[in-house]
């Protein structure tokens, strides 16, 4: 394909990145082929010595197949394991953070010396990182070779897609053949778990639903109105217009530059809110473009009089960069008072929840693409960058709202009781007000929830004054309110390959594997099936993040 063009030491450069970056060979050809006859070989030989250089992390290529990066990071377990064993752990500490270092994977600054040095040596935590990495640049790469777009492929490359079906594909066989059992002979599972879970897009799409909704009904007790914000990165971001072609404003940054970009343009907002004494609550929703560049929506509500203040500010902090250029003042930022005449606040935001869950409901996208394959796309480019899609502001805990939909008190006419009664029938309004409201101190709210510290199962072997935080998972423990504190029941959650192994010998506290407290799904006792319950598992998965 580009055999004819520059010199025959071009041909040998090329080839020789070419061979290097195979999976990418073809699609990197055809964008060497469109510099060269757009500009020069020169150019299209500097863009390649960039590709080649991006792809490479220290000795590792980060084109590696799954089955290379294992083997790559079991080679550096062993080697953290080999030059470390004659040494004091400070010195170990130090070998270790430099060789993590050197492959852009750094550790908590206050982390043990003891945990620091377990955690290099250990194969699944150098491939998990170097996965992500990997993942990370190889994608960012498609961008740059005009593979993410909305004429190639939107919001994520086709393989990037791939990747995450069979992700999905592998984790589904795996709950197929999992189960847990309880100290008294409960199980369920693994695959019942998950569809009763948040993790199920279903079910996530609908307490999203009821959250938004009581939120929506609490604002209207306050006599607040509403407003549907977007805010959008500057041109420099955006590798790509809508029809497919490159932006010549774009600047290289990465998906996560753009996002943290966002970010701290909202802290910038928060800071001056709080300056103010103006206070918001609702919903932030972070959501792709055609080609992978994150934007934002708010659903915001705040007192009539504040309304004008906090768009203004949320104005001044969109356009504080780049303001001057072409298409900002269209683009950059939008408001839209909620007007009850066209729709409640759920309307306004009920499309963009579909739209980033699981497309139910809709026929297109924005850009006229089938809403469930967009969906599926937006699923995997979130989950390739850590992006947490829907945040709410200012409103209470839904862990506790969550674990109190597992209880199963015995009365409901206590203050605890009627808080689980309120989530138990899926009430957010009620369960807002006796949580105290919106924009409450965690501390100052009349419920909260306490936790225990459970060690890692790697720390296990481990003396206790040797280990940080970092060695522990939090499990809830109490609910503690303004009467009392209420014990959450331990039924001492196991997993277990089959159900077989324990119907006939329950687990002891000591047999199998610890999970999470909770339960859902198909629930069983012994083989006696319980009818009539809506399953509550959100949180038994725990285990399998």
């Amino acid at each position: 394909m580009t055999s004819g063009i520059g010199t025959r030491e071009c041909h040998l450069f090329r080839k020789k990145i070419f061979d290097f970056i195979s999976p990418l060979a073809y699609d990197a050809a055809h964008k060497y082929l469109k510099l060269s006859k757009q500009h020069d070989y020169v150019q299209a030989n500097r863009f390649l010595s960039s590709l080649n250089k991006h792809l490479h992390l220290a000795d590792l290529n980060l084109t590696s197949d799954i089955k290379e990066l294992k083997a790559f990071a079991k080679s550096k377990a062993m080697e953290c394991l080999r030059d470390t064993a004659d040494l004091s752990e400070a010195h170990a500490l130090c070998l270790c953070k430099a060789k993590l270092l050197k492959y852009n994977i750094s550790l908590p600054d206050d982390i043990s010396a003891t945990e620091g040095i377990i955690q290099a040596r250990s194969e699944k935590f150098w491939f998990n990182k170097l996965k992500r990495i990997a993942s990370q640049k190889v994608e960012e790469i498609r961008r740059q070779l005009d593979l993410v777009n909305q004429k190639k492929s939107a919001y994520c490359s086709s393989d990037r897609l791939r990747q995450f079906k069979w992700e999905k594909e592998q984790a589904l066989e795996f709950m197929k053949s999992k189960w847990f059992c309880s100290a008294d002979g409960e199980f369920i599972s693994m695959l019942d778990a998950y569809q009763a879970n948040v993790s199920n897009p279903e079910v996530r799409r609908a307490e999203l639903m009821v959250r938004i909704k009581g939120t929506e009904e609490y604002s209207k007790l306050l006599n607040h109105v509403g407003c549907f914000y977007t805010i959008t990165t500057p041109s420099k971001f955006h590798s790509h217009y809508q029809s497919g072609k490159p932006n010549p404003k774009y600047l290289n940054y990465s998906v996560k530059d753009a996002n943290e970009y966002l970010n701290a343009q909202w802290r910038k907002a928060r800071a001056q809110f709080h300056r103010e004494g103006i206070e918001v609550f609702g919903l932030r929703v972070v959501e792709p473009h055609h080609d992978g560049t994150p934007h934002w929506h708010l659903l915001l509500f705040t007192p009539p009089e504040q309304l004008a203040r906090v768009t203004s500010i949320l104005r001044h902090y969109a356009m504080e960069d780049d303001a001057d250029e072409s298409g900002a003042d269209k683009n950059r930022f939008k408001a839209e008072p909620i007007d009850p005449e066209k729709g409640s606040a759920q309307d306004y935001i009920a499309k963009y929840i579909c739209k980033n869950i699981d497309g139910e409901f809709l026929d297109t996208d924005n850009y006229g693409n089938d809403a469930k394959q967009s969906a599926s796309k937006i699923t995997a480019w979130a989950s390739l960058y850590n992006i947490r899609q829907f945040q709410f502001l200012g409103l209470p805990s839904v862990t506790l709202w969550r674990q109190l939909r597992k209880l199963e008190l015995e009365s409901s006419d206590t203050p605890l009781g009627k808080l689980q009664k309120a989530a138990d029938e899926s009430d957010w309004l009620s369960y807002l007000i006796m949580m105290g409201g919106a924009n409450v101190k965690r501390i100052e709210r009349p419920f909260s929830l306490e936790y225990e510290n459970q060690i890692k199962t790697q720390y296990q072997h481990c003396e206790l004054s040797t280990l940080s935080k970092h060695a522990y998972n939090q499990k809830p423990k109490h609910i503690r309110f303004t009467e009392g504190t209420y014990a959450i029941p331990d039924k001492n959650w196991q997993l277990f390959s089959s159900p077989a192994e324990r119907v006939d010998s329950p687990p002891s506290q000591r047999e199998g594997r610890a999970v999470d407290e909770g339960s859902g799904g198909s629930r069983r006792r012994l083989g006696i099936s319980r009818e009539g319950k809506a399953p509550k598992a959100e949180g038994i998965l725990d285990l399998c993040k």
